[in-house]
């Protein structure tokens, strides 16, 4: 079915392979909250013919002052198969919400969490659009162990590893396909509601992740 594509796509067919580093997102602190929406352009690029638009998505992207963050379900996903992204470190838990079905599937969230390192060779200082970020190049592991390079890749280590701007080429479900994400619209210093990070008492919640639920002894 072509939301099962499209999910595949939006949550990411390649690995973001820069060296990383550790930092803690445990300790409760104040963050500069934002709201960005993001806009990934997906074209069909196969060798020797001219690119054509397959599809534009646009997710939200968010986080507030505690550091919690939210992205929403892709924009072309159906809204029954729609799931929303949150993660709140200060609960330590990450939730996929369903808003029409109402459900919530949760785990812990990893006390750590890794983002690109400045000081390797590969790294540079990039800002775009007025949002600083660390600018270096996509990956992807090939069967052979090995890794080559699919593209360029710009993150926000200041605004929670934040994805500013991507430029990648891959082959998903046998189309070569180049995707090229960016901001569309960043509102810095401004908080997100509230309601996008909590989980309505009238929600089933589930462990586990949504088609893998957790078996509970």
């Amino acid at each position: 079915m072509r939301y099962r594509f499209c999910n595949s796509i939006v949550l990411g067919c390649c690995a973001f392979l820069m060296p990383a580093v550790l930092s803690s997102q445990t300790e409760p602190s104040r963050h500069p909250p934002y709201i960005a929406v993001s806009k990934r352009t997906i074209y069909i690029a196969e060798p020797g013919k001219p690119e054509v638009l397959k599809d534009i998505v646009r997710k939200t992207e968010a986080r507030d002052s505690q550091g919690r963050r939210y992205s929403s379900g892709a924009s072309i996903v159906p809204e029954r198969f729609r799931y929303d992204w949150v993660r709140d470190f200060v609960a330590g838990r990450s939730y996929q919400v369903n808003r029409q079905q109402k459900v919530a599937y949760f785990t812990s969230l990893d006390p750590t969490a890794s983002g690109p390192d400045p000081s390797h060779p590969e790294m540079q200082a990039a800002e775009i659009n007025g949002v600083r970020c660390l600018q270096g190049p996509t990956k992807r592991v090939k069967p052979d162990g090995g890794s080559e390079v699919i593209g360029t890749t710009c993150v926000s280590p200041e605004l929670g590893i934040l994805l500013v701007y991507e430029d990648i080429k891959v082959t998903v479900g046998g189309e070569n396909l180049r995707m090229v994400s960016e901001l569309e619209n960043m509102q810095m210093d401004t908080e997100p509601p509230a309601e996008w990070f909590q989980i309505p008492p009238d929600y089933r919640l589930i462990p586990g992740h949504p088609g893998r639920p957790k078996p509970i002894d």
